[in-house]
């Protein structure tokens, strides 16, 4: 059984695999890259580390004017940190890998793993290692 944190974005669920996360915390305002791309909001630092900000909502959909910002989730993938902002962290779910099921009907969310069924919910599972380092290369 793996544990998975669910967030909110744009008021669809959506999860990244718990082993990835470092860090959640309260949103809180970024500085300002200049001549940077919609979704990064800008950088923060956390205890001495300079870390890019990306809007979670823009990144996923562009055309999205979100601005109900919460929380901030810190990843790291390879070594590599990186934080996006999101409308609220729910919870950690356990899951079972026999919950996900294929998305097969569109190419442009290739992030997407998959979707996780859990009762009367249905929750986006995010490809953490190609999203995440897709941000970063992205920047």
């Amino acid at each position: 059984m793996s544990k998975i944190l669910v967030f909110l974005s744009d008021n669809q669920e959506y999860s990244v695999d718990i082993s990835y996360v470092k860090e959640i915390r309260n949103w809180t305002k970024s500085t300002i890259v200049p001549n940077s791309p919609d979704f990064l909001e800008g950088i923060i630092n956390i205890r001495g580390l300079v870390i890019p900000l990306i809007d979670f909502s823009k990144k996923n959909n562009p055309t999205s004017n979100n601005n109900q910002k919460k929380a901030i989730i810190v990843f790291e993938v390879d070594n590599k940190k990186i934080s996006f902002s999101v409308d609220d962290v729910l919870e950690i779910l356990p899951y079972h890998k026999e919950d996900l099921r294929p998305i097969n009907f569109n190419e442009s969310h290739i992030f997407l793993e998959g979707i996780i069924s859990l009762e009367e919910r249905n929750i986006f599972k995010i490809k953490e290692k190609s999203f995440v380092v897709g941000c970063i290369n992205e920047q």
